[in-house]
């Protein structure tokens, strides 16, 4: 018996997993992430890096694993690869991964623009690829109980902030941070934008270091959103709270992982410590949320089945995005 080609099993009991070979393009931080993740993932057998930085070649003969510098020397095995490149480069080598019959996970946003989303779609369909965008915090266990209680929500707020600076690459706040929430917000409330204000400032970081935004959904929700990048200092926060209607608030915290029920309505604080946590299955240290993603991406191409985080969304996401960083960054009059 092969074992290389052999079924993996999950657990005792559970349904055999077929291997898929993966690769990973772009191996810079998160890529490096992604490439641990697949080389530990059940049912994923990774078998390329592509990146033309010299130091991936550490990583891959730690993981024993070959080191290309173009995604043409691909080998002519992988079915699934993980884009990790900076945004500029997301169109054309998720183009021609796609062309190739490829399926991708590519990582957040999903390009620069709407006309190259819908591009990318077009692409996949036409070669009947899998392209899941890589909006990780869908997949967090704390969003996975609080999208249930979103569509409920009269008023949602959000705060996203991390004390790490932003990489070279980063385009603003609004286009790395907040549009983490933006996905998720759209995703639930499954209604459109009906009016947007936004404000924001730079600090010499980015264009945008700091973001305000408030959005009204035509179902009568309002979100206010706030992304900056925090100092060293600063208390790192990615939370959510939600008003519901019978006034419940919840908070979603997805830095801790957890959905918890605000104790009094009487406090005015917007991110209570007195609260009572809604109970969530432990999860075990190998399903941490990149795991998850990944995962899922893997069962969409073992299954041809439509990803949990469609192209269409990803473009959803990104145009509104450019609309709150085309109201912060106009002339003043």
């Amino acid at each position: 018996m092969n074992l290389m080609n052999a079924p993996v099993l999950l657990s005792p009991g559970s349904e055999p997993v077929l291997p898929v070979d993966t690769a990973v393009v772009g191996v810079g931080y998160f890529g490096s992430l992604h490439a641990l993740c697949y080389f530990r993932l059940p049912g994923s057998r990774l078998q390329a890096l592509v990146d033309p930085d010299p130091i991936t070649q550490s990583l891959a003969e730690y993981l024993g694993v070959p080191w290309f510098t173009c995604v043409s020397e691909l080998p002519p095995t992988i079915r699934a690869v993980s884009v990790a490149t900076p945004v500029a480069t997301h169109f054309g080598l998720t183009r021609s991964l796609l062309r190739q019959g490829l399926d991708v996970l590519l990582e957040k946003p999903i390009a620069e623009t709407a006309s190259q989303a819908m591009e990318l779609r077009r692409v996949a369909e036409a070669n009947q690829c899998i392209l899941q965008i890589g909006h990780i915090e869908r997949f967090n266990p704390a969003f996975t109980t609080g999208r249930l209680l979103l569509p409920l929500a009269r008023t949602i707020r959000s705060v996203r902030t991390t004390r790490h600076p932003p990489r070279p690459s980063v385009l603003d706040v609004v286009i790395d941070l907040m549009i983490h929430d933006l996905d998720l917000i759209l995703h639930s409330l499954d209604s459109s934008v009906t009016e947007l204000r936004a404000s924001g400032r730079s600090r010499g970081l980015t264009a945008i270091d700091e973001a305000e935004v408030e959005l009204t959904f035509s179902n009568g929700c309002r979100a206010y959103l706030d992304a900056h990048w925090g100092g060293s200092t600063e208390q790192e926060e990615r939370r959510m709270v939600a008003e519901l209607e019978n006034h419940e608030t919840w908070v979603i915290d997805f830095r801790q992982r957890t959905t918890c029920r605000k104790a009094s309505s009487s406090s005015s604080d917007a991110f209570p410590a007195d609260v009572c946590t809604l109970l969530v299955p432990p999860q075990r240290i190998q399903e941490d949320t990149l795991s998850l993603q990944l995962a899922a991406f893997l069962d969409a191409c073992r299954n041809r089945s439509l990803p949990q985080v469609t192209p269409a969304e990803g473009n959803a996401a990104l145009e509104l995005a450019h609309h709150i960083r085309q109201q912060i960054l106009k002339p003043c009059p």
